[in-house]
C-alpha cells in the first residue's frame, strides 16, 4: 500500500505549512497535519447537509467563512443549485491552490472575498439563507469565533448557521461545549451533529 505523494508544498503566513497531497486519484490539502480541503472535507459537509432533511437547501444564498480551496463551495454548487455563494478566505495561497488544483474559478455563482472573516462579518449587512463557519487553521479556531459580538453578528446575517468544531479530545470538547452554550443564547434552535472527528453546531 503506497502512502500519499506530496505534489507541492508552501509556507503561508496565515496557514503555516501547506501540502497538496495526492493518493490514487484524490487530491487534498493538509495544513499542520490536518486535512483542510479535498475528499474528507467534502464527505464531512455532504453528510452534515444531508442530515438537515426537513430543510430545503436548494436555490438558496450561502456565505462560507473559511472558503480555503473551495471544496464546500463545489459541493453546494453540485448538490443545491445555489443562487449565490460568497466565500471569504484570508489566505491568498489557499485561493491560488484552489485555482490550480480544485477548479475554484469555475464554480458557478461564487464570489470570492480575500479578507479576514472577522472583519468581513463585523462590517457585513447582507443576509444569507445559509451561513457556514469553517475557520480552522490546522487544529485551531481563531479566538474571535468564541466572542459574543461575532456570534451575535452571525445571527443577524444567517437564517441557518452551521459551525464546524473539532471534537476529539477533552480540550476540543470543552471548547465546543462553551461555543454551543453561547450560540444557544442567540439562536432558539440548536442541533448537534457528530461526523468523523467533528461536531457540527447547527443553529436556526
Amino acid at each position: 500500500m503506497f502512502g500519499p505523494k506530496i505534489v507541492e508544498g508552501f509556507d503561508s503566513k496565515y496557514s503555516g505549512k501547506i501540502e497538496v497531497r495526492k493518493q490514487g486519484r484524490d487530491i487534498y490539502v493538509v495544513t499542520d497535519g490536518l486535512t483542510q480541503s479535498g475528499g474528507l472535507i467534502y464527505e464531512l459537509w455532504e453528510k452534515t447537509l444531508k442530515r438537515l432533511g426537513v430543510q430545503d437547501l436548494r436555490f438558496k444564498t450561502w456565505l462560507i467563512l473559511g472558503l480555503a480551496t473551495g471544496t464546500v463551495a463545489k459541493l453546494i454548487s453540485q448538490k443545491y443549485s445555489p443562487t449565490k455563494i460568497v466565500g471569504v478566505e484570508i489566505d491568498p495561497l489557499m485561493l491560488d491552490i484552489g485555482r490550480k488544483y480544485f477548479d475554484l474559478d469555475n464554480i458557478p455563482n461564487l464570489k470570492i472575498i480575500n479578507q479576514d472573516a472577522k472583519c468581513y462579518i463585523l462590517d457585513a449587512k447582507e443576509r444569507f439563507d445559509v451561513l457556514l463557519v469553517d475557520l480552522y487553521i490546522g487544529d485551531q479556531l481563531p479566538a474571535f469565533v468564541y466572542q459574543i459580538k461575532f456570534l451575535e453578528q452571525l445571527g443577524k446575517l444567517g437564517q441557518l448557521v452551521i459551525v464546524n468544531h473539532l471534537f476529539y479530545d477533552q480540550d476540543k470538547k470543552a471548547q465546543a461545549r462553551l461555543l454551543t452554550d453561547r450560540l444557544a443564547k442567540i439562536f432558539p434552535h440548536i442541533q448537534l451533529v457528530r461526523e468523523l472527528t467533528n461536531l457540527l453546531i447547527i443553529c436556526s
